[in-house]
């Protein structure tokens, strides 16, 4: 399958999550990605899903280091497409893409998008940057992923009132909406 293909894939089911561009909001952000993927069945200990957290941590961040002067708000898409596809999409305000840094061996930051790329690319994954009509961008990655449709429906059967805010979790509930599409 091109990246085309995966691109035009049929969307199974979707999440919406919003968050104020700040630093405090990523990991609540990670974390409400990761309880819809697991809540769709997705085995947590693919790869996928770890690549998943890593980018999702790492578009994130950098929404909040590069783009928050011209973003109130980070929209975070998750998507279910053909029951073997993983789609993230993070968007903000900025109009500039995000680009992997030339940094020297010495250098403390830089590498993240140089990591998301080549985990993308070591699963067969596909990313772009789409313009959208406010001004800034959604970048958009796909990743190859079956779903275990009986943990799905097990986990469909526990009920939560937030799947994002399980019980005893260590980080507190910070301002967040998410809706299902």
């Amino acid at each position: 399958m091109n990246a085309q293909d995966t691109m035009n894939a049929q969307r199974q089911s979707t999440r919406c999550i919003r968050v104020p561009a700040q630093p405090d909001q990523v990991p609540l952000a990670r974390r409400a990605v990761l309880d819809t993927l697991r809540h769709w069945g997705v085995p947590t200990g693919s790869d996928a899903v770890h690549a998943i957290r890593l980018i999702a941590s790492e578009l994130l961040t950098n929404v909040v280091l590069h783009a928050s002067p011209a973003t109130v708000r980070i929209d975070v898409v998750v998507e279910l497409c053909d029951g073997a596809w993983i789609r993230l999409g993070v968007h903000d305000g900025h109009p500039d893409c995000p680009a992997p840094a030339d940094s020297s061996a010495e250098a403390t930051s830089g590498r993240g998008l140089k990591i998301v790329h080549a985990l993308i690319e070591e699963l067969n994954g596909v990313v772009l940057t789409e313009r959208t009509d406010d001004g800034g961008k959604t970048v958009w990655v796909e990743l190859p992923c079956p779903v275990d449709e009986q943990a799905a429906e097990a986990e469909d059967e526990r009920v939560t009132a937030d799947a994002y805010d399980g019980a005893g979790a260590a980080e507190p509930r910070l301002p967040i909406d998410i809706a299902y599409l």
